[in-house]
């Protein structure tokens, strides 16, 4: 079966340098956080390794100032200082921007020495009887009881820490360790149980008390406690053996694509990996953490925060009108719309995601300097086997708005279902992961 939409792809791409280069294939899909100096402290699952970063530093010789407005857990502001640059960074989500902060401040030497006297209280800690309770309530599906008690209690205890540096470094320590001594984990588009267990035959939910008894062991306020001194120990050792004298990040909370005018200069590289166009939704694979940090307080709070992001999924959506127009996005709406689709708000996601995009790249030209560059990490996608080619229709809103498509990085190839691959045999080579480079003139 031959694509349908063939035609409109290859002249898309006809138009920019594709380079084929699978030597930024691990630096864009990044898999080893917990090797990395500062960047351990808290397991991040998106986004890319600071080498990519470094990688486009030594490149393109950049000695200005870095902009990430989708920071992450910060691994482009962490290569800019290593680099000692000057860097900034955005982010809609309060713990991307708590952890950027903790893992890029500047400490001292009373800064450890605080922290090892306040280990010296931690580790001496022991359970209480007093029953603790939290506003989120599916926190009581999600742990076992005395593990979500021993947590409370030490957030209890670390939120009253006197000194904020050494608070903080608890702080994140505790939030790091969240998702492994829960019952769910992190999958997909959302939270899928731990008990649930593949066979043969398919899955079968193993009781949860079995689960429990198999996975943590009786003493689990201990359990807790050593997994938050062991974070804490990694954190000391890289303090004292990769100390950074490069000044401390500007970092802002909120949408990128109103809060990048408010950087006060203009940037000689911004690189960022925003959400890709495939329905998943951070917020809400990030919810167990949002909640018991006290990050929000209410579901109000969690549909405005889904609302402020970039339109990558269904619950962003929501009263946002389209404020660009795209030829190129509204031809492959259109045939989607044709189509049998899982979600009938596919069509509304893309052209919002794509209508948010034009919005920021343009502002990144008036806050790119001349000569400056934008890199932009991207995946394509596909719905009732119709590519999505996120790398060509941002390189050509770039274009559209000023910018030169200096090239467009393939970095790998995406798997997709069988399903799908039926219908795009004869376009696999569009699923793919790239990084498109745009340069001020």
């Amino acid at each position: 079966m031959a694509y349908e939409d063939k035609i409109f792809l290859e002249n898309l791409e006809k138009q920019y340098n594709i380079v084929l280069d699978q030597s930024y294939s691990n630096l864009v899909h990044f898999q080893t956080t917990n090797e990395i100096p500062f960047q351990r402290w808290y397991s991040y699952r998106e986004g890319y390794s600071y080498k990519l970063v470094q990688k486009f530093i030594t490149k393109y010789n950049v000695t200005g100032s870095i902009l990430d407005p989708f920071m992450g857990s910060g691994s482009s502001i962490l290569a800019g200082r290593f680099s000692n640059l000057k860097t900034y960074g955005i982010d809609v989500n309060p713990i991307s921007l708590f952890v950027s902060k903790v893992e890029n401040r500047n400490y001292f030497e009373e800064d450890i020495k605080s922290i090892q006297n306040e280990l010296g209280i931690f580790q001496k800690l022991k359970r209480d009887s007093t029953l603790r309770a939290t506003n989120f309530e599916l926190a009581y599906k999600y742990f076992n009881t005395d593990i979500l008690q021993t947590i409370l209690q030490l957030k209890e205890h670390i939120t009253s820490i006197d000194n904020s540096h050494t608070r903080d470094i608890f702080f994140l320590s505790w939030l790091s360790n969240i998702e492994s001594i829960s019952n769910v984990k992190k999958e997909g588009n959302g939270l899928k149980y731990r008990n649930r267990r593949r066979n043969k035959n398919g899955y079968i939910n193993i009781p949860i008390q079995q689960w429990e008894e198999e996975h943590f062991p009786k003493d689990k306020f201990s359990y807790v406690l050593n997994k938050i001194i062991n974070n804490i120990y990694n954190i000391l050792e890289d303090l004292q053996s990769n100390p950074i004298s490069a000044p401390e990040p500007t970092m802002l909370l909120g949408s990128s694509m109103e809060r990048v005018l408010d950087i006060p200069e203009q940037m000689e590289l911004t690189i960022f990996s925003p959400p890709y166009v495939n329905f998943f939704d951070y917020f809400e694979i990030h919810k167990t953490e949002l909640w018991l940090g006290e990050f929000i307080k209410s579901q109000d709070e969690l549909k405005q925060l889904k609302r402020t992001g970039l339109r990558s999924n269904a619950s962003a959506t929501v009263s946002k009108l389209l404020v660009n127009a795209n030829e190129s996005v509204s031809h492959l709406t259109s045939i989607l719309e044709t189509k049998k689709l899982w979600s009938n708000k596919i069509p509304v996601v893309v052209s919002g995601y794509f209508d948010d995009m034009e919005t920021l790249i343009r502002n990144l030209y008036v806050k790119t300097q001349d000569k400056g560059r934008v890199a932009i990490v991207v995946g394509n996608s596909a719905y009732a086997g119709i590519i999505i080619p996120s790398d060509l229709l941002i390189a050509e809103i770039g274009e559209k708005i000023g910018f030169e498509v200096e090239e467009i990085i393939v970095t790998r190839h995406l798997t997709t279902s069988s399903q799908q691959r039926k219908y795009l045999k004869d376009v696999m080579g569009f699923m793919r992961e790239s990084i498109v480079i745009l340069r001020k003139e």
